[in-house]
C-alpha cells in the first residue's frame, strides 16, 4: 500500500511538472525570433481611475434604461456617504478630474466651479458637482475637465423606421430578443437596488467586477445580432458605443502632458466603465486603478 501511495505521489509531481512547463512564457514556447518582437515595454507614468456612476440628477438622465426608483443624493444619510466616498478618492489624489460633459461646455462649467469655490453657488445634484466639484475643491484643483463626445449615429440606423418590423422581415425577431429575459432581470435588479441601498453602497455595486462584466455582456447579447448578414444594425450600434468611448479615451489621454505624471479621475455613467478600463489598460502610458481597492475594509 505504501508503494502505491508513493507511485501516486510521483505521478502527481510529474503532472504538476508538465503543467508548469505548459505555462511557460512565449519566449520558451515560440521560436528564438520572439526575442525581437517589437512590444512597447515601458513603466506607465500616469494613473487613471474610472468611477462608474448612475446619474444623480434624474431630470437630466440620458440613460437608455431609466428605472422607476432613484436615490436622493441630497438626504443627510447620502450626503454623509458621499463624504466617505470623497475621502476614499482623496487617497487616489487625482491631479485632474474628467466628467461627462462635452468640451463645448467647458467655459460654463468653469464658471460654475469658480462660483462654488467662492461659496456663491450651492451644488446641484449632478454627480460631476456632488463628487467632482467637492473633490476638486478639497484638493485645490483649478478646474474640472469636460471630456464627453457624441459621434453621429451609424447610417444604417437611418434606413430603418421600425426595428420590430425589420427583424420580422428578415426572420431575426427571436435572435434579437434571445437574451431579453436575462438582460431585463439585470436591469430590474439594479432598479430594485436603487430602492434599497444608500448612494455609496450602490456605487460600490456599480464599480464591482461583477457589474462591470455584466454591463459588457449587454453589448454582446441580443441586439448586437440584429441585421446580421444584412444591414448589421445591432453590430453597428455596438461599434458606435466603441466609437464614442474611443473618443472619450482620446480626450482624457490628451489631458496628460508627456513630461508630467498625472492621476486622472474619470466620473462617468457606469455603462462606460468597462470599455474605458479596457482602453486605458491597453495604453502603455497608463496604469488603471479601481475605487473598490480604496473602499475595501
Amino acid at each position: 500500500m505504501r508503494n502505491l501511495f508513493f507511485l501516486l505521489f510521483l505521478t502527481l509531481i510529474s503532472c504538476q511538472s508538465k503543467v508548469q512547463k505548459s505555462s511557460n512564457s512565449d519566449s520558451e514556447l515560440l521560436p528564438p525570433e520572439i526575442a525581437n518582437f517589437p512590444i512597447i515595454k515601458i513603466e506607465p507614468q500616469h494613473q487613471v481611475m474610472t468611477l462608474g456612476s448612475f446619474h444623480f440628477n434624474r431630470s437630466n438622465d440620458g440613460s437608455d434604461v431609466v428605472g422607476e426608483k432613484h436615490i436622493d443624493v441630497k438626504t443627510p444619510e447620502n450626503q454623509a456617504q458621499l463624504d466617505t466616498l470623497i475621502a476614499a478618492l482623496e487617497k487616489f489624489n487625482p491631479t485632474k478630474i474628467a466628467v461627462e460633459w462635452r468640451p463645448r461646455n467647458q467655459e460654463f462649467l468653469d464658471s460654475l466651479y469658480q462660483e462654488y469655490q467662492a461659496d456663491r453657488w450651492p451644488l446641484g445634484r449632478n454627480e460631476m458637482f456632488q463628487i467632482g466639484f467637492r473633490l476638486a475643491k478639497k484638493l485645490g484643483l483649478d478646474k474640472v475637465y469636460c471630456v464627453d463626445n457624441r459621434p453621429p449615429m451609424p447610417e444604417t440606423l437611418n434606413e430603418i423606421d421600425d426595428f420590430q418590423s425589420y427583424a420580422v422581415s428578415i426572420n431575426q425577431h427571436d435572435l434579437w430578443h434571445s437574451y431579453d429575459d436575462a438582460n431585463d432581470a439585470f436591469n430590474n435588479y439594479m432598479d430594485e437596488q436603487q430602492g434599497e441601498l444608500l448612494v455609496l453602497d450602490y456605487l460600490k455595486l456599480m464599480n464591482s467586477e461583477r457589474y462591470t462584466m455584466r454591463t459588457k455582456q449587454l453589448w454582446v447579447t441580443g441586439l448586437v445580432n440584429l441585421g446580421v448578414y444584412d444591414k448589421y444594425i445591432g453590430a453597428d450600434l455596438t461599434g458606435h458605443w466603441y466609437r464614442r468611448n474611443a473618443r472619450i479615451f482620446a480626450n482624457v489621454s490628451n489631458l496628460s502632458p508627456s513630461l508630467e505624471k498625472e492621476r486622472i479621475l474619470i466620473i462617468y455613467g457606469g455603462a462606460h466603465k468597462w470599455i474605458l478600463d479596457e482602453l486605458f489598460d491597453a495604453a502603455p502610458d497608463y496604469k488603471v486603478k479601481q475605487i473598490r481597492d480604496l473602499l475595501s475594509p
